[in-house]
């Protein structure tokens, strides 16, 4: 796997306190909500990791890859934080 494509132990300590206060906190969300607060904040991780790639990087390849990476990143962001599946918006 090429770097800086992987997850890193960043990300994953961080879906893992995300988790830990979630099941602290009962009654404040559904298991769903708490999956997509994980998910949202994993998102935003390697949205921050792009922007800081894209900032130091001067290869045009790579910069047309990193900028896909950020759109498809964004479109899931957005995705996450329209309405619940099931809910009335």
């Amino acid at each position: 796997m090429a770097r800086g494509w992987g997850r890193n132990e960043e990300d994953l300590g961080a879906e893992k306190e995300l988790a830990r206060e979630a099941r602290r906190a009962p009654g404040v969300g559904s298991r769903q909500d708490a999956q997509r607060r994980i998910e949202a904040h994993g998102i935003e991780l390697s949205l921050a990791r792009i922007e800081d790639q894209l900032a130091k990087t001067s290869n045009a390849a790579r910069r047309r890859a990193l900028e896909i990476a950020r759109r498809e990143l964004r479109d899931r962001l957005a995705a996450l934080s329209g309405p619940a599946p099931g809910r009335e918006p």
